[in-house]
Order: C-alpha cells, then structure tokens, then sequence
C-alpha cells in the first residue's frame, strides 16, 4: 500500500486562508446591518488614529533628522504619505 501523498505546504496554506476567508464571508453576510455598519465605523476610527500617531510620529523624527543634520527626506516623505491616507480616510468617513 502507498503512502498517501499530501499536496504542497503553501496550497494547505492557501486553503486554509481560503476557508478561513469563505467563514469571514458568511458571519458578516449573517450580521445585522446596523451591527455592520457599526463595525466599519470602530474601524475606521481606529486606522484614523493610527494614521494620525504615525504621521505626527515620522515628522517629528524628520525634524530629529533635519537638526541632527541627517537628510529628513525619507521621514517627511512617509509624514506626508502617510497624511494624506489620513485624510482620504477622513473625507471618506463624511463625519
């Protein structure tokens, strides 16, 4: 008798993040809308914040660059980048 042969490590992988996705799916679809909506609200306002810490987070270590007399560019460069997802998220919210 052969052993029995299993498929690739990274398809068991995939299909399990397949299920675990079909799963997701179906408990959403099962929520009650107002439940949903509640939901997308507690999300965005949680990346809002993180955005906001970041943003503030990566000029401030550009400003630590510019007076250390390293090149701030990269810091402000992720500042703004990171600012202006914040801000196409809060248009987005419409609070």
């Amino acid at each position: 008798m052969e052993p029995q042969r299993r498929p690739p490590p990274w398809l068991e992988i995939l299909l399990g993040l397949m299920s675990l996705a079909g799963t997701g799916l179906i408990v959403w679809g099962s929520l009650p809308p107002q439940e949903r909506q509640w939901i997308r609200l507690e999300l965005t306002a949680r990346l809002h914040r993180v955005l906001v810490v970041r943003a503030w987070r990566e000029g401030r270590a550009g400003m630590a660059d510019e007076l250390a007399g390293r090149d701030p560019g990269p810091r402000y460069a992720a500042a703004l980048w990171l600012g202006r997802w914040r801000d196409r998220l809060e248009a987005s919210r419409g609070d």
